[in-house]
């Protein structure tokens, strides 16, 4: 069986007020806007100086502050392009759209994971240039070896196997 409520005394009813007024004072502190509110209306007065309210996202750096461009969201640390058009020159390469699809598919691939197997960066390259030839073609484009020549581009250490010092690029 429920319990009945007993009525209040008189002591009880004279404290009430009291209590309802920092029931009062409480939920009009609750009610004031907080400092996010504030810094958005601010941010939204058009007479108001604009100021940044968050940091620039960071990107992957070399450790100076240097920006890679976003399309090369998986490079290693330090890589940037212009250290792959300093070796591309150096093996008298010129860098085209192709050569830069295939820095990006391998970074891909080393990102997901950390020492990838030459099957792997072999099927992910094949596929990605299947329509125009395949190997045949990255061999042609990449004399010294898609996946070797690609990795030393892309600023990667070529998986173990790739290369073979008493014959050459395998892979």
């Amino acid at each position: 069986m429920p319990k009945k409520r007993k009525a209040p005394t008189a002591a009880q009813r004279k404290a009430a007020p009291r209590a309802t007024a920092k029931t009062a004072a409480k939920a009009k502190a609750k009610a004031a806007p907080s400092t996010k509110r504030k810094a958005a209306a601010r941010v939204s007065d058009p007479a108001a100086p604009q100021t940044a309210s968050r940091p620039v996202p960071r990107t992957i750096a070399s450790g100076r502050g240097d920006r890679v461009r976003p399309s090369f969201r998986d490079a290693p640390d330090g890589w940037t392009p212009a250290h792959a058009r300093a070796l591309a020159a150096e093996a008298d390469l010129t860098l085209t759209d192709d050569h830069w699809e295939i820095i990006r598919v391998l970074q891909g691939c080393y990102k997901d994971e950390a020492q990838p197997r030459i099957r792997l960066l072999h099927n992910a390259l094949e596929a990605r240039f299947a329509s125009k030839g395949g190997t045949k073609y990255l061999f042609g484009i990449l004399p010294g070896g898609p996946i070797v020549q690609g990795c030393a581009l892309a600023g990667l250490k070529p998986p173990h196997g790739a290369r073979d010092l008493s014959f050459g690029s395998v892979a």
